[in-house]
């Protein structure tokens, strides 16, 4: 981050800008030519409602047409209805259709004074609701009072849970419980519904109720007490399942209920207001019939609560609370406001715990421990290769003459002849420029050959946006790149100028309106709040989707920029920490963005640090990439005869072949004896994460098989059994 730029300047700028204009509409008679256009030309998957067409000098807005239509599937064609607007350089023309463009091929025709200037077609994919998942043994019933409930999926995926489905809770026939072996609902389920689970958990199924109503609580073996209350601390049975290896105490955000939990039904954790710190039951266990059924509930909205950890409190959307104008994502964390002072919305002296990711590593502990009696569940590890740690690489390149090509240079010096990067074995990085860097058109056409990712630094001056201007900031600067660099690829990720951040969730939206799906402007900072502590100020260290303030997915990834130059540039114990906690015993996992602009040697500290410790180096578009094909890649034909599970994976062409499967490696019917891949058999190896001992292996395509059973390794001593592999 520079400088803010002030009115008095900003207003120079916009008037040279205009005179520039001016004086260049005066001089040239040339016939303006085409510079570029949004979306390219053979796109696929195109978002939201935005079309650019830009040129090489101005043109007479009067005489620019913009034709748009759209050929369906089956072959119909129908004009799309929208607006077109010209920008104040009248160098481009932005058409916005009113309603998100169609499924099928879209055809933009643009003339000038009758004269076509540039005829183009891009794709609009089907898109799949944002809380499906890929099908399988996992059932997320969502009740209408649960507007984060939709969150539940993203979790899911987040902790390599791909085989799930998602369903109302007016939808839930007892025909479908039979189809699944774990039920989550969130939320009010009507009366037909829960009286159908009930049914099903006497039958042996298991179900997780997430603040459960009153048929379910009943079900779970709870009584409501006393009005919901907000805000609190989470307390978990590290002794016992599901609790192990996690985080003792935490904090939630969101809404609780208070239960009373009857005496068959086990706490696991529990909760306590600020201002009432007498424990509640936060996490419940019982079991019901005869059939081994059970049933979990959680007091807390815990879909909900990982969302506001991550994104801040939505109360604080658009306050300037740190005093360091603008408004950016942290002045949502921020409780010490001149005007407002109130407590951090984080604990900042236990900021290096993860508390997102460890309430949603407890779900998944829980559900490991739920179907310990029956047939375990298959996940895919965070990361390519077993990796514990991830650098996402990324520069602000604030015109500087050599700053992007020397830092790629100095990572393309650390690549092996051999090394592959498609596979994460080349360092690579993303860097932002505004369009008069010093980069060459040429020069960063090479390097986006090599691997390395490219973008518009987007800027609004350091000035609080709006909804309008920011989606106008993105149209000039987006523009403007793509005229200086014509030959690297569309941008899908993104860090605003001075990370400004002017509401809850708008940016996610009109990004992805530009084709930007993975965003770092959540950055840690200021450096007095920050004192020298690396951790989470998102509670994460992990890629996922935004949340609106209203339980909206939107289909962008929040990766926090975690080390941040101006606060670590000098603190390398820092940085390292943070490092080892991912490493080391803590398991505090995670892709850790960065941020350099170049004045400093940040980026060649944090390359120093990444060869030590064998961390890769990627750019944003790889992590995109993978969090994508990571969620896209399915788990089928599960099949449990009650002494092995048979499966099937078969991984989506952006995971590369690197994932890592993962299967508890002991259930109620004892620890898993053989694992064959397509009938051969292969090496387990087995690891303890967060208290969960599971067997990894190489999540290649094909069919497997895991068969459980008692062996003399189970009679051994402890200490004789076969040592256990780190992941």
């Amino acid at each position: 981050m520079k400088k803010i730029i002030g009115t008095v300047a900003l207003l120079l700028l916009i008037a040279a800008a205009a005179m520039s204009v001016s004086s260049l509409s005066k001089l040239s008679k040339k016939e303006p030519q085409v510079a570029s256009t949004f979306p390219l030309p053979g796109s696929v998957n195109v978002p939201g409602v935005r079309i650019q067409i830009g040129f090489s000098q101005p043109f007479d807005p009067g005489a620019m047409v913009l034709d748009v239509s759209a050929r369906k599937p089956d072959g119909s064609k129908t004009d799309i209805a929208g607006s077109v607007e010209v920008n104040e350089q009248r160098t481009a023309a932005i058409f916005r259709s009113y309603r998100p463009l169609p499924e099928g091929d879209i055809q933009v025709r643009g003339s000038l004074q009758g004269k076509t200037m540039h005829d183009w077609a891009f794709s609009v994919l089907e898109k799949a609701p944002l809380d499906q998942g890929r099908g399988g043994p996992i059932l997320l019933v969502l009740g209408e009072d649960a507007p984060f409930g939709s969150y539940l999926s993203e979790i899911m995926r987040a902790e390599g849970f791909t085989n799930f489905v998602t369903i109302g809770g007016s939808s839930l026939q007892s025909t479908a419980l039979g189809e699944h072996r774990l039920v989550i609902t969130a939320g009010t389920i009507p009366a037909a519904s829960a009286s159908a689970l009930e049914t099903w958990v006497n039958g042996g199924g298991h179900l997780i109720s997430i603040r459960p109503s009153a048929e379910l609580a009943d079900l779970a073996g709870l009584r409501m007490t006393g009005a919901p209350f907000s805000e609190g601390e989470l307390a978990i049975d590290t002794q016992q399942a599901p609790g192990r290896g996690l985080v003792a105490d935490l904090r939630f955000h969101g809404p609780a209920q208070r239960y009373i939990a009857g005496p068959n039904t086990r706490t696991l954790a529990t909760l306590s207001s600020h201002a009432d710190k007498s424990p509640m039951p936060a996490l419940t266990l019982r079991r019901v019939g005869n059939a081994g059924g059970e049933v979990a509930a959680f007091a807390f909205d815990l879909p909900q609560s990982v969302v506001l950890t991550r994104q801040g409190n939505p109360q604080w959307a658009g306050q300037e609370r740190d005093g360091l104008a603008p408004i950016r994502p942290n002045d949502l964390f921020y409780g010490q406001s001149a005007t407002d002072p109130q407590p951090d919305f984080i604990d900042i002296s236990r900021v290096h715990i993860p508390q997102a990711d460890e309430q949603m590593r407890l779900l998944t502990n829980l559900i490991e421990h739920l179907q310990s009696d029956g047939a375990p569940i298959p996940r895919f590890w965070y990361f390519p290769k077993r990796h514990k740690a991830v650098l996402v690489m990324a520069a602000d390149d604030h015109g500087t003459e050599r700053g992007t090509r020397d830092s790629f240079e100095r990572m393309l010096s650390l690549d092996d002849k051999t090394c592959d990067v498609s596979k994460w074995e080349c360092a690579r990085a993303t860097s932002w420029l505004y369009a008069d860097s010093g980069l060459t058109a040429h020069a960063a056409k090479d390097y986006a050959a090599a691997g390395f990712d490219l973008g518009s630094h987007a800027s609004t001056y350091c000035q609080n946006w709006s909804r309008a201007s920011l989606d106008l900031a993105f149209a000039h600067d987006i523009l403007r790149f793509r005229a200086a660099y014509p030959d690297v690829p569309v941008q899908e990720a993104s860090r605003l100028h001075c990370i400004v951040w002017s509401d809850y969730s708008s940016q996610a939206k009109i990004g992805r309106d530009w084709g930007i799906r993975f965003d770092m402007n959540y950055y840690y900072w200021p450096r007095a709040w920050v004192d020298g502590r690396t951790g989470f100020m998102t509670g994460s260290g992990i890629p996922m989707r935004f949340s609106s303030e209203k339980g909206e997915l939107i289909n962008v990834y929040q990766q926090e920029t975690h080390l941040v130059d101006e606060i670590f540039g000098n603190d390398r114990a820092a940085v390292e920490g943070l490092i080892q906690r991912a490493l080391g015993p803590e398991q505090f996992f995670g892709a850790f963005g960065t941020h350099y602009d170049f004045h400093n040697e940040f980026d060649k500290m944090l390359m120093e640090l990444a060869r030590k410790y064998q961390v890769p180096m990627v750019s944003a578009r790889q992590m995109l990439d993978w969090m994508d094909g990571r969620s896209r890649t399915d788990v089928l034909n599960q099949l449990w005869d009650g002494e092995g599970l048979s499966f099937t994976i078969v991984g989506d062409p952006r995971t590369h072949g690197m994932l890592t499967a993962m299967l508890p490696s002991s259930t109620d019917r004892g620890r898993l004896l053989e694992l064959t891949h397509n009938g051969a058999p292969m090496p387990i190896e087995t690891a303890v994460i967060k208290g969960v001992e599971y067997a990894l292996f190489p999540g290649t395509d094909g069919t497997y098989r895991a068969s459980y059973g008692n062996s003399v390794a189970d009679n051994m001593a402890p200490d004789a059994r076969p040592e256990q592999a780190t992941p």
